[in-house]
């Protein structure tokens, strides 16, 4: 039995708000199927949970892992999981006995898999990517024909599946940014020609991850891959409401009088202009509560945004309480990402503070942060 949690920082994940993110993409997707990303640990939200917060809700997962795939079979999850990450060597017999499904991007794990499925008489069903201008994983698009014609002539594998992936589609459309995703969907409809050419059947043809399933409905294809929006982050479509599911919290372990003047926290970088109450918080960047938040973040408490000050540290972040007068103290409760009273602190807003993106707001959350499922 796990230990309970002592100090007060944790991170509540609302699996309401979940299912209706993942029923508003299911609207907006016109019903096509939808395979949640639960990678990265569900993006910090506890692959798990998540995954049995979705049930009745999606068709399929995706994860990056093969141990990511096996933590959710070792949990008792029995939905199809697609494997999409670069790196399968080593694991492909763990792959095809968890009964997981293969993206492949390399021809080495299609001839590994297919030695599998040819010894134990019986095809292992693989997808394979093609790269469309992503540049990153993928068969190329002038050798996606020989390697099915290959695949199929060699057996041991079932082509069930073609993909693949947008570089651009969340952008707004400075720079071509749209004609980016237009262009990779017509070099997908080129090698879904190629694939069919070579003798590829019944394929399930899918693309869209958050913001394609948002902004191209061309790109649903068979199968839509949701991940960012699903956690209440990122484009909300058309007519819908997006909820939050992560709210980061923790509460005053300390209140210290600092008089004008005076440095706080490492390096100095931040001295009272006046003499100051500053509220000290059990949470820092191992808590993943970055660092380059330092100088620029506003918490709340008591449903008011106070400021961030001083270099946030390993373990501790200080925040500025003056305004607040003796009405904050210890025990207050403290938010870090999320709602309090008519307050909200979005991802959006953290991410532009520390420079980062929003997947790695709530990626970021430590393990050392528990999470509180609701």
């Amino acid at each position: 039995m796990s230990p309970m949690p002592i100090r007060a920082t944790r991170a509540e994940i609302d699996l309401a708000a979940l299912r209706h993110n993942a029923a508003a993409l299911r609207r907006a997707a016109g019903g096509t199927p939808m395979a949640a990303v639960i990678k990265a640990d569900a993006y910090g939200h506890g692959a798990v949970e998540v995954a049995r917060g979705l049930v009745g809700l999606c068709d399929r997962l995706a994860v990056s892992l093969i141990e990511e795939g096996v933590e959710l079979r070792d949990a008792g999850i029995a939905l199809p999981i697609l494997v999409m990450g670069p790196s399968l060597a080593g694991g492909h017999r763990e792959l095809v006995e968890r009964d997981l499904t293969a993206v492949v991007s390399d021809a080495g794990d299609l001839d590994a898999l297919a030695a599998i499925g040819r010894a134990r008489g019986r095809p292992v069903p693989i997808h394979i990517k093609v790269d469309t201008g992503m540049g990153r994983l993928g068969i190329a698009p002038a050798e996606l024909g020989g390697l099915v014609a290959r695949a199929l002539a060699g057996g041991g594998v079932e082509l069930a599946g073609l993909c693949t992936h947008f570089a651009s589609a969340d952008l707004p459309d400075i720079a071509g940014a749209r004609s980016i995703t237009h262009a990779q969907l017509a070099v997908f409809d080129r090698a879904l020609v190629a694939a069919r050419d070579a003798g590829a059947q019944g394929l399930c043809r899918h693309a869209a991850n958050s913001a394609a399933l948002i902004r191209f409905p061309a790109a649903r294809f068979d199968l839509v891959r949701p991940g960012l929006a699903m956690y209440g982050n990122g484009l909300a479509p058309e007519g819908e409401l997006l909820r939050p599911v992560m709210r980061l919290v923790s509460q005053i372990a300390q209140v210290r009088a600092v008089a004008a003047g005076q440095a706080v926290s490492y390096g100095g970088l931040w001295r009272a202009a006046r003499d100051s109450r500053v509220a000290v918080l059990p949470i820092g960047y191992a808590d993943g509560y970055p660092r380059r938040l330092t100088g620029s973040a506003e918490v709340l408490v008591k449903g008011r945004r106070c400021p961030v000050v001083g270099a946030i540290s390993m373990d501790m972040t200080l925040v500025d309480v003056t305004s607040l007068g003796h009405d904050a103290g210890v025990g207050d409760a403290v938010v870090l990402l999320g709602a309090q009273g008519e307050e909200r602190v979005t991802a959006a807003e953290l991410a532009e503070r520390a420079g980062v993106t929003e997947y790695e707001v709530t990626c970021a959350v430590s393990k050392r942060v528990p999470r509180a499922y609701r």
